[in-house]
């Protein structure tokens, strides 16, 4: 249980400084080792550290402007995720428009399957039969043949990929309004 609270502080006071072990050591004119003892609650920092840390914890207390070299990073930062969000947006899209078409186009080859099927059925049932031999059966056959090919699995699944993919363009489009807020 100690050992699991030291690491909070250690974590914590991290978090707060935002300097590594040996960053802190040099600022507070202190060794690592003994840094890293002063963290873990076995040892005090010396008064002259103690004095530095009490200054720079009211530094980072107060209310103060964002620095202009952060807000330049986080501006910078903003137009690159603003950019990849597009990039992102527009290849969603794009699959979006293929998976379509795909979509599309198994659908086109399985009504026309049907249709085959049917026109099997026709012919099978005239007084007439057809001169070439099994004609019907042949067509039957392939119009099976081509709907497993293309069954209702495949484009279940082209649907959903379809669904995914208006979802997150969604989630995309409500993420990039906010940026431009």
């Amino acid at each position: 249980m100690k050992k699991m609270q030291q690491m909070k502080n250690h974590t914590t006071l991290k978090n707060i400084l935002g300097l590594s072990q040996v960053e802190a050591a040099i600022y507070f004119g202190v060794s690592r080792g003994l840094w890293s003892m002063v963290v873990s609650g076995k040892r005090s920092l010396p008064l002259n550290g103690t004095i530095k840390l009490t200054a720079l914890l009211q530094h980072l207390k107060k209310e103060k402007p964002l620095s202009e070299a952060r807000q330049q990073f986080e501006k910078a930062e903003l137009e690159k995720l603003q950019h990849k969000l597009q990039y992102d947006y527009t290849t969603i899209k794009i699959k979006q428009y293929k998976i379509a078409k795909e979509i599309a186009r198994i659908e086109n080859i399985r009504k026309e399957c049907f249709a085959a099927l049917e026109v099997a059925e026709f012919i099978e049932n005239q007084e007439e039969k057809h001169p070439i031999d099994s004609f019907e059966k042949g067509i039957r056959s392939r119009a099976i043949r081509t709907l497993k090919q293309h069954d209702l699995y495949a484009l279940t699944e082209l649907q959903l990929k379809k669904e995914n993919l208006e979802i997150l363009k969604t989630t995309l489009e409500k993420k990039i309004k906010g940026l431009e807020k």
